[in-house]
């Protein structure tokens, strides 16, 4: 029996249900990721302890300004991660879509007069009547009879097409052969080939070396700006507000650099499955290989090494067998006439039937 076909208002009660089950998941998540991040920071960056003289305070702040240097230092080479994996990212979805392509959905063939049509594009209110046949002309075929005359009119005109015909004479045509040379060109040696491939290479190789470099002093320029020495010619409350300012930044920078590397894990993920979603798509592509003729000798040198030399012959091993030509004896052929005395009953038998 097949089964009953699902209401429409049980479909929508289950997909409601699925959505608010999906919802309390990605709350509880976010609460877990809150939970952990706090925990880190409270373990990774703890309150400075202020109490001490002056010269331990200028200590301490040396400290927490190295520290802002080396998270700061981590936090943007995180976040140049996730720029350039942010792109990786959108160039494989625009790869996945070239190769599965846009399907198109399946529309429903609906019949819908002129009137019906308009009716839905400019309301109910709107009540118009079409006629679309009333503003269309009747025009009547008009049958060209053709003068007999004109059939031959082609071979008038000869005389003035002769010029055409000494160019076609005068023209030489060209051999194929000359042409496939034209376009085709000469062939490119191997070291001409090896030598543009190094050239490409080197210029490569210039220029993601000019890229790092300029990567290097961005990087610089930016440390500079952002984590400045601070200035420690103080007294010792100038020194205590010095520390607390410098731990409210390290909180800060910090935490970016802990949202940083959960960007750099999530956009990991997801280009992990882009590129298994785009082999899937693509195939794995089997390489041209090559024929090559190569001897038992040549293919067993090639296996056990150049230090070992073996010959094999493989036609030794091989029986010789002689073909046996069978001779008919030539009386065999006239066996049955001898026989004929044998077969009398049989001539006797058709007689008296």
């Amino acid at each position: 029996m097949s089964e009953k076909k699902m209401s429409s208002s049980r479909r929508h009660h289950l997909k409601s249900l699925m959505l608010q089950i999906a919802a309390n998941w990605i709350e509880k998540e976010k609460k877990e990721i809150a939970a952990t991040k706090e925990a880190y920071m409270a373990e990774h960056c703890p309150a400075p302890s202020l109490s001490g003289d002056q010269a331990a305070l200028m200590e301490t702040c040396k400290k927490l300004h190295a520290l802002i240097d080396k998270v700061d230092e981590e936090r943007y080479d995180l976040e140049a991660k996730v720029g350039k994996a942010d792109k990786e990212i959108d160039d494989l979805k625009i790869k996945v879509v070239d190769l599965a392509g846009v399907k198109k959905p399946a529309l429903k063939k609906v019949r819908m007069s002129a009137d019906a049509m308009l009716k839905a594009l400019l309301g109910s209110k709107h009540t118009v009547n079409m006629d679309l046949r009333a503003n269309l002309k009747q025009v009547k075929k008009e049958v060209k009879e053709e003068p007999s005359e004109a059939v031959g009119d082609w071979r008038k005109n000869i005389e003035d097409k002769a010029d055409r015909k000494k160019m076609f004479e005068t023209f030489a045509v060209p051999e194929p052969s000359m042409k496939r040379q034209q376009i085709r060109g000469k062939k490119m040696t191997s070291s001409r080939r090896h030598h543009l491939k190094s050239l490409m290479l080197q210029i490569a190789a210039n220029w993601l070396e000019q890229e790092a470099n300029e990567i290097a002093a961005a990087k610089e320029a930016y440390m500079a700006e952002k984590c400045a020495a601070p200035d420690l010619s103080g007294d010792q409350a100038a020194l205590m507000e010095i520390c607390k300012k410098l731990h409210q930044a390290l909180d800060k920078i910090d935490e970016d650099r802990y949202d940083a590397e959960a960007k750099v894990e999530k956009t990991d993920k997801e280009i992990a499955e882009l590129k298994l979603k785009v082999v899937e798509l693509a195939g794995v592509k089997k390489p041209a290989l090559k024929k090559v003729r190569m001897s038992a000798d040549a293919m067993l040198q090639a296996l056990l090494g150049g230090k070992h030399k073996v010959t094999m012959d493989l036609r030794a091993n091989l029986k010789q067998v002689k073909k046996e030509v069978k001779e008919e004896a030539a009386e065999g052929v006239g066996d049955w006439r001898k026989n004929i005395e044998d077969k009398a009953d049989r001539k006797k038998m058709f007689e008296t039937s």
